[in-house]
């Protein structure tokens, strides 16, 4: 059965999900922890042992960037080359990517019945694609399409800057400033985009509307409290970041998608648009196609929720059907 396969990872900084792939195809799913690299490359290892055979390819995708075949792992504070995986699988490709070089793979193949559509088409056309995923951090990916062909492109668009969209904003990108001041850009009321609209953002987000208020013993919680407080509407504080988390979201959306003019979709990603669905409606929609003599262009793109399960693993075994494509080729 599994005479010809590929494994796939997606490793995050706790848990490392591995997939075997047969005949292009999804057929087992594991989960470890990720640990250090021993313990990692034993999990590979040990998957190999199991099915018996040394997989052709081995694509391992993770938050970090990737230099000369080896990815820095962020959160898991490891390096992962190439090699070591070669060596742990036996493996004759090998391929380390970044985790949103796999998230725009992630949506290479989707259909109608992967997406819940905000706007335009009911499914998904072809052409170049942008997939942004408000997580841990704010990921962004690019997904071009060429000459019948699609092609990634890194970046670190997360990182772009935010600045107050209304007045009333003012003081909450002044306050936030004793919450993360290295994350301003020298002098101006602009910030990192993650540091407001991510996992780890939102608390800073918090904190600052707090400060703003009055409130001189601010106080830090996680981001899943804040949304559950915002969605019952018990804690006005809480009720405002997740507004200026939506609208401030869809902004930048809106503003990269004008960038890339992705003809085939603009796509969220990841945990926060899976179990916060309540987020992308009107607001985040209106901001999104919020554009001056734009507006008509930003309202005409097409603008999806992604839907797929695992889509870690979904893109790394699309990057690395592609990738063998190009070595057979």
């Amino acid at each position: 059965m599994h005479e010809h396969w590929n494994l796939v990872a997606d490793i995050g900084g706790t848990n490392t999900r591995l997939g075997v792939i047969s005949n292009g195809k999804l057929t087992d799913l594991r989960k470890y922890p990720t640990g250090q690299l021993p313990q990692l490359l034993e999990a590979f290892h040990s998957l190999r042992d199991e099915i018996g055979t040394d997989p052709r390819a081995v694509v391992a995708a993770g938050a970090g960037p990737v230099r000369d075949g080896t990815i820095r792992l962020t959160n898991a504070q490891l390096d992962l080359s190439e090699d070591d995986i070669g060596r742990a699988t036996g493996a004759q490709h090998t391929f380390v990517i970044n985790d949103f070089t796999a998230a725009a793979w992630s949506v290479a193949e989707i259909g109608a019945g992967d997406v819940e559509v905000l706007q335009g088409a009911e499914t998904p056309p072809v052409g170049t694609r942008l997939v942004v995923g408000p997580g841990t951090g704010l990921g962004v990916g690019s997904l071009l399409y060429s000459e019948g062909h699609y092609h990634t492109a890194s970046g670190e668009g997360g990182h772009v800057g935010l600045s107050p969209r209304h007045a009333d904003e003012v003081e909450v990108f002044l306050a936030a400033r004793q919450v993360a001041p290295e994350c301003f850009f020298d002098d101006s009321l602009t910030l990192e985009a993650e540091m407001f609209l991510s996992g780890t953002g939102l608390p800073i987000l918090y904190q600052a509307i707090q400060l703003a208020a009055g409130q001189t013993n601010a106080e830090t919680r996680p981001a899943k409290d804040i949304l559950q407080d915002a969605l019952a509407q018990t804690d006005p504080h809480a009720v405002r970041a997740a507004h200026m988390f939506t609208t401030h979201l869809g902004a930048v959306m809106g503003d990269m998608a004008v960038t890339m003019m992705p003809a085939g979709g603009v796509f969220l990603v990841g945990g926060v648009a899976e179990k916060n669905r309540w987020l992308f409606k009107d607001a985040f929609r209106d901001a999104f196609n919020a554009g001056g003599r734009f507006s008509e262009l930003r309202r005409s793109m097409n603008l999806y929720v992604s839907e797929q399960d695992e889509f870690g693993i979904v893109g790394a075994n699309n990057f690395c059907k592609s990738a063998l494509a190009r070595r057979m080729a």
